[in-house]
């Protein structure tokens, strides 16, 4: 007597509540019978016939490696999966086993039919175009929604969701504060230990439109064969029927931060990096690597494990270039620098507003007329502050005022800065056994 393992599947939860699976179940188990077959194991899942990771899947899969069944039984073709390619590899793996496969309405595809290959590969492509043409339909009305300014998702944080429309509720403040926490200097790291969210979870409501007033529809997922994750869209945006929690400016200002810091590879992987790197070494005549503890930077030797505190012996190096520095007469010789004055700093950050007003306006956030009204004023203040820093004198330093001037404010420049800083004058560091440091310099 042959075995079977029945194998079912129903979409949604509404079919799951009309009883599809019992119903399912219960002809699957009457076919069984009538053919002389000993159920095995039935599974029965509720889950989109386009997914190939489903649960159901990986456990067939053990099943048919194992060799544990003789005929696989399933309700029809576009119940056992909507995706062409699986289906083929699943057909293909069963023949490798000699398991065979019957459809209890379609018995055309049963692997006893002549015409089963055929109708496989006709019935399988017909499947997945049905699947494309409802999963269409229903991203359509979907972005009828969006277009409408319904929200159709979960309410994200410092919101409630009420017959697709958006209230802010008691937690916006926290929104507001995040927002505020970021733009100041915390970490996402910071944040999410401050308010009990995942760094992920920051990280959503960091570059979440919704809380400008928007509506983003167009999102992240899986390319249905290869099971990758993919961005389809970047997305379109439409104005929301609720209520903003944020301003643009606090907005933009977050997704600056979050462009400059967190999205540049680049930077990303450099932003923890040891600025002696490459010049440190012990006297064993390995170079020290970079190592963290408990978030703590360290140089390590690999050779002789040996480590030492990468801010104290960074402190100690700075110091003796300090000190270096000082002793250069050449470096007594007039330079061209120009002091950056408080007006020049209003200055950068007016044109830093400036061209988050215009990313906004070519993101379709705010209407030409803001545009044109904000970019007015600024304009406006920029020649003020211009004109004004024109009469002001220019002050010049010497090589030795500029390079301790920027020793002095090294723990506020960007890694390369620091990095080329210090190499441009020492050669190399030496740590003997107790981690002092015997500094070459260039010159």
């Amino acid at each position: 007597m042959k075995k079977a393992l029945i194998i079912l599947r129903v979409s949604d939860e509404k079919q799951e509540e009309r009883n599809s699976l019992d119903k399912q179940e219960e002809q699957a188990l009457d076919y069984c019978k009538f053919k002389g077959y000993t159920v095995f194991k039935i599974l029965k899942t509720v889950v989109s016939g386009r997914k190939i990771d489903r649960k159901d899947f990986l456990e067939l899969e053990d099943e048919i490696e194992k060799n544990t069944f003789d005929v696989l039984v399933f309700y029809e073709l576009s119940r056992l999966a909507r995706n062409a390619y699986f289906i083929h590899k699943l057909v293909h793996s069963l023949k490798q086993k000699e398991i065979e496969f019957e459809s209890i309405t379609e018995s055309f595809l049963n692997s006893d039919s002549p015409t089963s290959k055929i109708m496989l590969g006709i019935m399988a492509s017909q499947a997945e175009v049905e699947s494309d043409m409802i999963s269409k339909r229903v991203r359509n009305r979907m972005k009828f929604y969006a277009t409408q300014g319904y929200h159709l998702f979960p309410a994200p944080l410092g919101y409630d969701v009420k017959e697709k429309i958006l209230y802010p509720n008691n937690e916006a403040e926290k929104v507001k504060n995040i927002y505020k926490d970021f733009i100041e200097g915390f970490s996402i790291n910071k944040l999410s230990i401050k308010y009990g969210i995942s760094t992920t979870g920051i990280k959503n409501v960091l570059t979440n439109v919704t809380y400008i007033g928007k509506i983003k529809f167009g999102f992240e997922g899986k390319n249905a064969n290869t099971g990758k994750r993919v961005k389809n869209l970047p997305g379109e945006i439409f104005e929301g029927k609720h209520e903003a929690i944020l301003d643009l400016e606090m907005f933009h200002s977050a997704q600056t931060i979050m462009e400059n810091k967190y999205y540049s590879v680049t930077r990303r992987n450099r932003e923890n990096e040891n600025i002696l790197t490459g010049i440190i070494s012990h006297k064993c005549g390995r170079l020290y690597g970079k190592k963290t503890i408990d978030g703590y930077r360290l140089y390590s030797c690999r050779k002789c494990n040996k480590s030492i505190s990468a801010n104290g012996i960074e402190k100690i190096v700075i110091d003796a270039i300090k000190s270096y520095c000082r002793k250069l007469d050449f470096l007594k010789e007039k330079a061209n620098v120009t002091e950056d004055t408080s007006n020049k700093k209003k200055m950068k950050a007016l044109n830093q507003k400036k061209k988050r007003i215009v990313e906004t306006y070519s993101d379709g956030y705010i209407s030409r007329v803001d545009y044109l009204e904000k970019i007015k004023n600024i304009d406006a203040e920029l020649k003020k502050l211009s004109s004004y820093d024109k009469e002001k004198p220019k002050m010049e330093f010497t090589l030795k005022e500029k390079l301790l001037k920027d020793l002095k404010e090294i723990d506020n420049k960007e890694y390369l800065e620091k990095a080329h800083l210090i190499q441009l004058f020492v050669e190399s560091v030496i740590l003997d056994e107790e981690g002092n440091p015997e500094i070459t310099f260039k010159f």
